[in-house]
C-alpha cells in the first residue's frame, strides 16, 4: 500500500495542538518543545502561525499558550453535523440483532415521546411501530428516562394536567411519578411494565450528548411473555452499553 504524503510542518502543527488537553490547558513554549523533542525556534515559528490564524492564543502576563477561539466555530460545525441518527443507527442494528426485539431511538416533544428511528426483529410475534409515532411520555420507559435527567423544576412541564390511566400499571399520581424518577436516575435505566399497553414491556437507557444533556433514549420493546425478569436483566446490560456507545459517538465524556 502506498504511503500517504505528509507535510512535516502540518504534522508538527497537529502535534503541538494535541499537547493541549483538559489537564494541560495552558503551556509554556519550553514545555511544548520538550514534549515534542523539537527546538524552541521551530515550535515558536509554528505557534506564531497558529496564533496569527486564531488557533492559538497567548496570555500576555504568563506568556503561556492555549487553544484559540477559532476552534469554537469549528466545534459548532462538527457538533451540528453529528446527526443523532448517523450516530445511533449502526448501534441500533447491532442491538436488534442481539436482543431480537424491536429497538427504538426516542426523543421528547412536549408531554409526548416520539420515536425517531427503529428496527424490528424478524420474529412472528413482535412489536410493530411507526417512526414519528407519539405516546404519552409518562407511560413509556423512553419518556421516563429522558424526563428524569431534566431540570427538577421543569419536570411537571412534561406531564399532562390530567394523567389518564391506560392500564392497571399506569402511574397517575404526579407525586409518586416524580418520586420514582429519582430512583430511575440512580439506576441509569427504566422499565415500562405494561404501563401503556397490556402485554408489552420496555427497557430504556439515556443517551448523553456532548454537553452531558439527555435529549434522546435507546429502548427495546417486546411481548411480556418473553420479557421475564431474567431476560430483562440481560437486556438492561445490553441497552445501557449500547446507549453509552451512542453517547460516546455524540462526543460525551464521563
Amino acid at each position: 500500500m502506498k504511503d500517504i504524503t505528509r507535510v512535516q510542518s502540518i504534522d508538527r502543527a497537529v502535534k503541538i495542538l494535541e499537547c493541549f488537553s483538559e489537564e494541560n490547558k495552558e503551556l509554556k513554549l519550553t514545555e511544548i518543545s520538550d514534549r515534542l523533542g523539537l527546538n524552541k525556534s521551530t515550535v515558536h515559528g509554528i505557534i506564531s502561525t497558529l496564533k496569527y490564524h486564531g488557533f492559538i492564543s497567548q496570555d500576555e502576563e504568563t506568556q503561556k499558550y492555549k487553544l484559540g477561539i477559532r476552534f469554537v466555530g469549528f466545534g459548532d460545525l462538527v457538533i451540528n453535523s453529528m446527526n443523532i441518527r448517523n450516530a445511533a443507527v449502526p448501534v441500533i442494528d447491532k442491538v436488534c440483532e442481539k436482543i431480537e426485539e424491536t429497538v427504538h431511538l426516542a426523543m421528547l416533544d412536549g408531554t409526548d415521546v416520539v420515536w425517531i428511528e427503529k428496527r424490528e426483529c424478524n420474529k412472528s410475534i413482535k412489536t410493530s411501530t411507526t417512526i414519528g409515532a407519539r405516546l404519552p411520555a409518562y407511560t413509556t420507559a423512553d419518556g421516563k428516562i429522558i424526563i428524569c435527567y431534566q431540570n427538577k423544576d421543569k419536570i411537571k412541564n412534561y406531564l399532562p394536567k390530567r394523567i389518564p390511566q391506560h392500564t392497571k400499571n399506569t402511574i397517575t399520581n404526579k407525586v409518586e411519578f416524580i418520586s420514582r424518577l429519582f430512583e430511575v436516575k440512580n439506576k441509569g435505566y427504566t422499565i415500562d411494565n405494561e404501563e401503556y399497553v397490556e402485554g408489552l414491556k420496555c427497557v430504556a437507557a439515556p443517551i448523553f450528548d456532548h454537553e452531558g444533556k439527555v435529549r434522546f433514549s435507546l429502548s427495546t420493546t417486546g411481548p411480556a411473555f418473553r420479557m421475564n425478569d431474567e431476560r430483562i436483566k440481560e437486556i438492561v446490560i445490553i441497552i445501557k452499553e449500547a446507549a453509552d456507545e451512542i453517547s460516546r459517538r455524540l462526543g460525551y465524556k464521563e
